[in-house]
């Protein structure tokens, strides 16, 4: 099992050598690849992995590192992140991975919900300067309610797109059809329908 490193805002290298511990694929197909975020209608439509596809192609803690360093990173634009304990960033991470729906995002989703997050789009997450991560995991459910919504009309978008290109397909009649099969001189569906009333 790979160690994370202490503090996840050490540039060099210990997050070097977390990230090489998980391989170059990860490098460059999670890591790197994952690190802006769009908005919502793009991160949906990306198809971008889910955490459950990194934690099965890598690992667990392939997944919780990616997960650690962006909540961190987040608690860092906010300036809480010295006032959170390493704990707390551990915590919310895993609460994160182990649950039944947040474990279904993809990176892509959840790299707009940290955008959404530090514009205030959902609330704050401290007192005092104090970080609380239940306020961080509530403000989670009310981005899924907004990423519910657009999943369902990104369905509907893919949906009307493969009628679409159904529309397009070339049509041909019952003839046609029992030409080709080797069906020839058999009546069609609706003929012995018809011949039935």
């Amino acid at each position: 099992m790979t160690s994370l490193p202490e503090s996840f805002l050490t540039k060099g290298e210990e997050i070097e050598r977390a990230i090489a511990s998980f391989g170059e694929d990860y490098r460059s197909l999670v890591f790197c690849r994952f690190r802006e975020a769009k908005g919502l209608q793009d991160a949906v439509a990306d198809k971008a992995p889910t955490f459950h596809d990194v934690t099965n192609f890598f690992s667990k803690q392939a997944t919780l590192f990616w997960l650690r360093f962006h909540i961190a990173e987040t608690f860092a634009f906010l300036g809480i992140y010295d006032t959170a304990t390493k704990m707390q960033v551990r915590e919310t991470a895993d609460l994160i991975l182990g649950h039944e729906i947040y474990g279904q995002f993809s990176l892509a989703e959840f790299l707009c919900f940290l955008k959404r997050f530090k514009a205030g789009d959902y609330g704050k997450i401290y007192q005092s300067a104090r970080p609380n991560p239940q306020e961080f995991l509530m403000c989670l459910k009310a981005f899924w309610q907004d990423l519910s919504a657009e999943r369902g009309r990104q369905w509907e978008r893919d949906r009307q797109e493969r009628e679409a290109e159904e529309r397009k397909k070339p049509r041909i009649t019952w003839e046609e059809y029992c030409k080709i099969n080797g069906m020839e001189g058999r009546p069609s569906p609706l003929d012995r329908l018809s011949n039935l009333s």
